[in-house]
Order: C-alpha cells, then structure tokens, then sequence
C-alpha cells in the first residue's frame, strides 16, 4: 500500500434530512451486524470479520449530521480502509439477497430487523448503502482541493461554484441529494 492510500481523504457529506436519516438507518443496521457478529465470535458466519462491520457502520455513523439544511455542507476525511470496509459489507449484502448457503445468517438477522425496526428490506438497505458509497468514493480532482480549502477556510467562494455544482450533479445522480 502507498502513503497517498493511506492518508484520509476529504469527501463533501450533504445535510439533508433525507441524507442524514439514510446514513443513520444504514449506520444503525451496520451496527447491528456487527454487534451479532462480534457475539458469535465466528468471521464467516456474517461473511466479513465483525471489525469490518463495525468500521464500516462507524464511518458511515459519522456521516450523519444534525444539521438538516440542505444547503449545508460537511467535510469528512475518509480512511481509505473505511471505504474499503464499506464495499465489503455491501458485496456481503448483495450475497444475503440471493440463495448462499453461506450467507443465511446475514439474510435471516436482516430479515428480521429491518422491516420491524426501519420499514425496508434487504434491497432497500444495500440501495441506501449504494448512495452512501456514491457519496464516499466520488472522487473529483478539484473536489477534493475545494474540500481541502473548505475545510480550511470554512466557505465556498465564488470561483469554487462550478466545482461545487459537479459535486451536487454527482449526488443528485446517485439519489443522495434532492
């Protein structure tokens, strides 16, 4: 692994209610699984170690704001092993959707969580963890320096709009902003 791979990187988070109440149901769920994960003390019965869980379901925790003005924008420096660990969550979910043998624990622990406690099903889940990731990985040359000025300087200028107006293409794209 390369130095440039381990040093966070700054990603621009949306503050929308419809965001924030996205991440903290992904978040939760997450939680969830690595809590029964770390329970059972098995890496193979939920498909990724339950470190892998819980790193994922903390990063994407962090993405919630209370701040629900859309106009509001947050900078949060991304590990790359946190992006890492989302992706292995999300290709254990998609497995819990079809017919592995190995992944019916995961199917059966969702199942019988996310409709009693957030109204959704397994699709609906790994689509809200889709439009995280799209939030997290999109990585833009210049949103990445007007991230880093932002975080620095706290404001978006002028001559930072257009910029600023890919990123929030981008998110609308993906269903992460409205």
């Amino acid at each position: 692994m390369n130095s440039a791979s381990t040093v966070p990187r700054p990603v621009f988070l949306p503050s929308g209610f419809f965001w924030n109440t996205e991440a903290r149901m992904v978040g939760e769920t997450l939680h969830t699984v690595a809590a029964a994960a770390m329970r059972t003390l098995d890496d193979t019965r939920y498909l990724v170690p339950a470190l892998t869980w819980q790193v994922a379901a903390d990063q994407i925790a962090d993405c919630v704001t209370t701040d629900h003005r859309a106009e509001h924008l947050r900078v949060l420096l991304l590990p790359a092993h946190a992006l890492e660990a989302i992706w292995a969550c999300r290709a254990a979910l998609v497995r819990a959707t079809g017919h592995d043998d190995d992944a019916e624990h995961l199917a059966d622990l969702l199942d019988g969580y996310l409709q009693p406690v957030h109204h959704t099903g397994l699709p609906g889940l790994i689509e809200a963890v889709d439009r995280a990731l799209a939030v997290l990985a999109l990585d833009l040359p210049a949103a990445r320096t007007l991230a880093t000025r932002v975080a620095l300087t706290g404001e978006i200028g002028e001559e930072d709009q257009d910029v600023f107006g890919e990123v929030l293409a981008a998110w609308r794209r993906a269903g992460a902003a409205g």
